[in-house]
């Protein structure tokens, strides 16, 4: 091989190793950026929720919320409720069972998908903020005549 070729090829691994460096690092700051961007909005949003508000339970993500929706295994303590558009919204898990909570329409979960919190273990709690404004249907996935109603204003 030829000194021009070693140095193509030597541009060429230069290259591939830089791109995979850059994939990788844009992956951990966004994943910074998502979780860094919902504890700060939970934590500005505290007035103007109809319905339930934070009741002091205790969860795993620390964040504070409007309006609390928990989860007893068998049912949620709200049916329907109402939210101010930038809102939160805290999901607890008060159950010996998983909880997948989703939007409607089961299974496709596409109504808002701002409402999929997924997978929410014993004892777990999610937050989220919602701002589409609509009246949205929520389940829980592993048992879709559990569900309720937010209405984001």
């Amino acid at each position: 091989m030829n000194s021009t070729g070693k140095i193509i090829t030597a541009i060429i691994i230069v290259a591939v190793i830089a791109g995979g460096a850059f994939l990788l690092t844009n992956k951990k700051s966004d994943e910074k950026t998502t979780e860094d961007t919902s504890g700060s909005s939970s934590q500005n949003q505290n007035s103007g929720t109809s319905g339930s508000t934070d009741n002091g339970t205790s969860s795993n993500d620390g964040q504070t919320a409007d309006v609390t929706i928990t989860y007893d295994g068998s049912s949620f303590n709200l049916s329907a409720t109402t939210i101010k558009s930038g809102g939160t919204v805290k999901v607890v898990n008060d159950s010996d069972e998983d909880l997948d909570f989703d939007s409607n329409p089961h299974p496709v979960h596409t109504d808002n998908p701002e409402l999929n919190a997924g997978d929410i273990a014993p004892g777990d709690s999610k937050t989220f903020v919602l701002k589409t404004k609509g009246a949205w249907g929520f389940h829980n996935h592993l048992n879709s005549s559990q569900k309720g109603e937010l209405t984001v204003e």
